[in-house]
């Protein structure tokens, strides 16, 4: 497992997925891998990452690394995760 903290969530450029921008806190993440994010204590939502970007001009050391999730077949699923606006938080990444 590894774990990344998301510093900043953003609408991708193609208006169909959400950019988590941060830093790998622990371990190595690659596309494939899945993301949780706890949404109560009980309900986590499991979501595949579909691409890994640096932003290699970025001078924020705590947003160089971009996991990026596509929402194609469920848009409303990205409503939802854009409303948590999810930022200065530790997500646990599993390789599923």
């Amino acid at each position: 497992m590894a774990v990344f903290h998301v510093k900043k969530t953003s609408l991708g450029e193609d208006q169909e997925s959400l950019v988590f921008k941060g830093k790998i806190v622990e371990g190595a993440i690659k596309k494939g891998m899945t993301i949780e994010i706890p949404v109560t204590q009980e309900a986590v939502i499991k979501m595949k990452i579909s691409e890994v970007v640096q932003f290699d001009k970025q001078k924020d050391e705590e947003k160089k690394v971009g996991l990026v999730v596509t929402f194609k077949e469920s848009p409303d699923d990205l409503e939802v995760l854009l409303e948590l606006n999810i930022a200065d938080e530790d997500l646990n990444i599993i390789n599923e």
